[in-house]
């Protein structure tokens, strides 16, 4: 199975490429909400007790599962900073080797004023989303949004890139890696 990973700070455009790599290259798409918000179906807020690592877990296996019934292409999404979440980004990168998953990670990081324009869409305004331009003003300056470090990683500065074009680019890497 190959695995698209598209990760970078709120508002990058990570579900709008998945949809298009789904659309219109057949991928399946597994976006960071499906589990996020089956966790806070049951945790009361976000991020309490051991909210992240069962989150994690419901990621992992669902991928395994995807992986065991023959699933070819995926694009996954997910919000991580690689400095603060070096350990979890480990143990996906080992649960990805020891499932046998071929994984592109792919950072997506547009400029700072594209992303606080994207924070207040009336579409993140309906999820769970961040979707206030002061919070993600706020969260920008204290985190770096680096790529994940792998062979296979792409970056991608999709402010002025239509989705579309970002999932061409997306698929020339993997079919030339």
């Amino acid at each position: 199975m190959k695995l698209v990973w598209l990760h970078g700070p709120p508002a990058a455009g990570k579900l709008t490429v998945a949809k298009a790599l789904e659309k219109e290259h057949g991928f399946k798409l597994f976006h960071n909400h499906l589990a996020v918000d089956l966790s806070l179906s049951i945790y009361d807020e976000f991020g309490e007790k051991d909210f992240h690592d069962f989150t994690n877990s419901i990621r992992r296996q669902a991928l395994s599962k995807a992986n065991e019934l023959g699933v070819q292409r995926i694009a996954m999404t997910f919000m991580t900073c690689a400095e603060e979440d070096r350990d979890e980004i480990k143990r996906y990168l080992d649960f990805f080797e020891s499932e046998n998953i071929q994984v592109f990670p792919v950072h997506l990081l547009p400029r700072h004023d594209v992303l606080i324009n994207r924070s207040s869409s009336s579409e993140r305004q309906k999820t769970h989303k961040i979707s206030c331009e002061k919070h993600l003003s706020e969260l920008l300056s204290q985190w770096r949004f680096l790529p994940i470090h792998h062979i296979n990683t792409l970056e991608i500065d999709n402010s002025e890139k239509p989705a579309k074009d970002v999932a061409r680019q997306i698929m020339h890497h993997l079919e030339t890696n």
